[in-house]
């Protein structure tokens, strides 16, 4: 048999005129003051293990693990002294001319990378700054008093 809302209703509303057997009502007021009556216990002893608890994972962190200590590699071979210098400066001889000169006609003319050339401007105009690179055929003019989105 289910049981509607309304047949719950019914069945309440006719228990509470029905009496209640002897000495039901004092039985159960009597459990529940037995009840209220006792000290509570107190469980003192988990509020003590929290403090315990923290101290543990203190020491557990802040004292490292003793560990055994490892012998260092053994010594294979010794580096050699560094040689002692002179304290007069080295004099570098310089090449002959000649060779200089012909190692210049076959090899290529080397620019330095962003070298800064300018380029002379009319007063009043944009000065540029030509920097040259290694591809003979890129180079880059860099407007020096330009005021960003301006053209």
């Amino acid at each position: 048999m289910s049981w509607t809302d309304d047949d719950l209703d019914l069945a309440l509303r006719d228990l509470k005129d029905e009496e209640l057997p002897l000495g039901a009502a004092e039985a159960v007021r009597a459990r529940v003051l037995a009840e209220v009556g006792k000290p509570a216990r107190r469980k003192w002893w988990l509020w003590a293990l929290a403090p315990a608890a923290a101290a543990a994972l203190v020491l557990a962190v802040v004292i490292p693990f003793e560990s055994k200590p490892v012998a260092p590699p053994p010594l294979i071979a010794k580096a050699p002294a560094p040689p002692k210098l002179d304290p007069r400066p080295a004099t570098i001889p310089a090449p002959p001319v000649k060779r200089v000169m012909a190692r210049a006609a076959k090899a290529q003319p080397r620019t330095t990378p962003a070298a800064a050339q300018p380029v002379p401007a009319a007063p009043g105009e944009t000065q540029f700054v030509k920097l040259i690179t290694d591809d003979p055929d890129v180079v880059i003019l860099w407007a020096m008093n330009s005021k960003g989105a301006e053209r």
